[in-house]
């Protein structure tokens, strides 16, 4: 489930595996065009969400001068038979189009926020993705944290954050780009067995194939050796207030 605020008052929406109200599960229309002021609806994503706002609006060109469109606590969505509705976060939930979707700005932004640096000192634990995005946000969707957090892992900052926190331990461990690569030809001209020297140069067209793929192989390897955090490191940056719903991620 996740809780956005507007106009200050917190509106839910459930995923398809969430345990919903009763009322609100029995009630929810499976067309959300027919839907409303007030009424949960099935969205096109498999989500159920309540009808905010309901209208009408002109059109400048078109056979039909009268456009109706619903909102959300996630958008604003024209009727139509062609039109999806879906439950990702718009930054404005009242204009049908130009405007990014939260996700998408989650994926451009370039600084952590205080959740991501917790996330990132979760996974460094040893935490699996999913685990670390439960422990850091206020959600308790498995579902939610696996999809939010596949795509966390998959941004610039994450990883530059990652590598950041490795560093020391890299130093420690005496562990450099150079050397690895160097073990990793050793292994590919000298090993004994022709399959071990075969994935040796397998894993080495991989790295090159990909920019600053070694870099992450270190990081890789290091993650590896690293035996985590201790649970008084972990509280010492945890945020001291989390505001409630998907807000602010």
């Amino acid at each position: 489930m996740r809780k956005y605020k507007v106009n200050g008052i917190k509106h839910h929406v459930y995923e398809e595996d969430d345990l919903m109200p009763k009322d609100v599960k029995k009630s929810a229309r499976r067309d959300w065009r027919s839907g409303n002021v007030g009424d949960w609806v099935l969205a096109d994503d498999g989500c159920v969400v309540q009808i905010l706002r309901r209208g009408q609006m002109l059109r400048a060109k078109g056979k039909d001068k009268v456009r109706e469109y619903v909102g959300t606590c996630t958008g604003t969505f024209p009727v139509g038979k062609t039109v999806k509705m879906d439950t990702s976060r718009r930054t404005n939930i009242y204009s049908f189009g130009g405007n990014k979707k939260v996700d998408d700005i989650l994926l451009d932004r370039t600084t952590l926020s205080k959740h991501e640096h917790l996330f990132v000192v979760y996974l460094m634990s040893g935490l699996s993705p999913r685990d670390s995005y439960l422990k850091a946000y206020p959600t308790n969707n498995i579902r939610y944290a696996d999809h939010k957090s596949a795509q966390l892992i998959k941004t610039e900052r994450i990883t530059t954050a990652m590598k950041e926190e490795l560093k020391p331990i890299c130093e420690k461990l005496d562990i450099h780009p150079e050397s690895v690569l160097g073990g990793i030809q050793r292994e590919a001209t000298t090993a004994e067995k022709s399959d071990t020297r075969l994935k040796a140069l397998f894993k080495l067209a991989d790295i090159l194939d990909l920019e600053d793929k070694h870099r992450t192989t270190v990081t890789q390897m290091a993650v590896g050796a690293f035996k985590g955090f201790t649970t008084e490191e972990i509280e010492g940056i945890r945020p001291k207030e989390i505001g409630d719903g998907a807000e602010g991620e």
